[in-house]
């Protein structure tokens, strides 16, 4: 058993064909563990010489990716830690370990830890599912190397089961849902000329998704100021992802328009009989006439007509999910330290991020800083 370490893009492009090998391999993946999101992430988010992709191999043979990155600071304070690519981002992390070498990834990688002489602090495991299958060997393997563990259910995501039929899973509804599924698509056909539309991999892709772009800035620039999605870099990845999941035909939007504008949307990427929702919007302008219940309503009538078992509404417990029968799951997040001192530094540096997220007068000066930086859409 040996590890190495990649650290540059090259290594990172080239590692592409065992990349994807573990990532069908194992039974953790989902769209957030290939290749192509964790490239176009690093490309437009990572910090040069921060790369750090730990490759446990047997036998000359590669058996598991951690995909970490070296972080130098923690909330403020100068506090190397390592965490995973795209954190922030997605909604589920992990690592990528061919099927059956889980006890042999993690000791290896707890061994890596151990002997590491890089001046790291803790590794920080955002949004790994509690239904990860790598979670009992990750305990066992590095618990009595690193005994100091931090561990929290932090974020919820809501996932809509579905059946194989349209008017079966229909039934799974409350009789109020049931009856404003038909009545919010009758209301805004009486009132608009509406158009639902499903995008997958030709070029309408990307006029669709600039569609949902604006819906999707109009709908936050009020509270934030300017959505993410404002931002250069954050715009380009969006881009790249769009482009990379519709040439492979996994992904898909789904777009509402009335009178010829956009007024919702959603987009997604399919992956193991599942539709993973990415981003929501519908225009503060028709909400009267439910246009996003309208559009959700369509989507998922799609999904089931594919044979889809589920449509993932990602992270957040919105009353609307759970109108869908929606069902909570949790993710974990889990702080390995190589020492107490480094725990009590990341509890400090932690608890002072989070007093002032609490700060109203904070949040509204935040609002006006990214109103000013990336324009407000009119």
């Amino acid at each position: 058993m040996s590890s190495r370490v990649i650290t540059t893009l090259q290594e990172f492009e080239n590692l592409r064909p065992v990349w994807d090998e573990l990532y069908r391999s194992s039974a953790n993946h989902t769209p957030y563990q290939s290749w192509e999101w964790n490239l176009a992430w690093w490309k437009h988010f990572g910090n040069e010489g921060s790369l750090r992709l730990i490759v446990i191999e047997e036998s000359e043979r590669i058996i598991g990716i951690a995909p970490f990155y070296l972080r130098t600071s923690f909330f403020g304070l100068p506090l190397k830690h390592y965490g995973f690519l795209s954190q922030k981002r997605t909604d589920y992390l992990d690592f990528i370990i061919q099927a059956g070498s889980e006890p042999l990834f993690f000791r290896e990688l707890a061994k890596h830890f151990k002997e590491l002489q890089e001046d790291w602090q803790f590794l920080e495991l955002k949004d790994v599912p509690e239904t990860s299958t790598n979670l009992p060997h990750l305990y066992r393997e590095f618990g009595p190397v690193f005994p100091n563990f931090g561990l929290d259910l932090q974020r919820v995501c809501v996932t809509v089961p579905l059946t194989n039929e349209w008017e079966s899973f229909l039934q799974t509804l409350g009789k109020r849902t049931r009856k404003d599924v038909g009545y919010d698509r009758r209301y805004l056909e009486k009132n608009f000329a509406t158009e639902f539309k499903i995008l997958t991999n030709s070029n309408a892709v990307f006029e669709g998704f600039r569609d949902l772009t604006t819906i999707y800035e109009s709908r936050w620039v009020e509270e934030k100021g300017a959505s993410r999605l404002a931002e250069t870099e954050v715009a380009k990845f969006e881009t790249e992802i769009c482009e990379r999941f519709s040439q492979n035909g996994d992904f898909r939007l789904y777009m509402l328009y009335a009178n010829g504008k956009p007024v919702a949307g959603l987009s997604g990427y399919v992956k193991n009989d599942k539709l993973y929702g990415d981003i929501y919007a519908h225009t503060p302008e028709l909400h009267k006439y439910s246009v996003g219940n309208v559009l959700l309503g369509f989507a998922i009538e799609d999904c089931i007509s594919n044979g889809w078992k589920e449509l993932d509404l990602s992270r957040g417990e919105e009353a609307y999910k759970f109108r869908w029968n929606g069902q909570p799951k949790r993710n974990y997040h889990i702080k390995i330290f190589r020492t107490r001192m480094a725990e009590a530094k990341a509890a400090f540096a932690e608890g002072m991020y989070e007093r002032a997220a609490q700060s109203k007068t904070l949040n509204k000066m935040l609002a006006r800083y990214r109103k000013w930086k990336f324009g407000a859409v009119e």
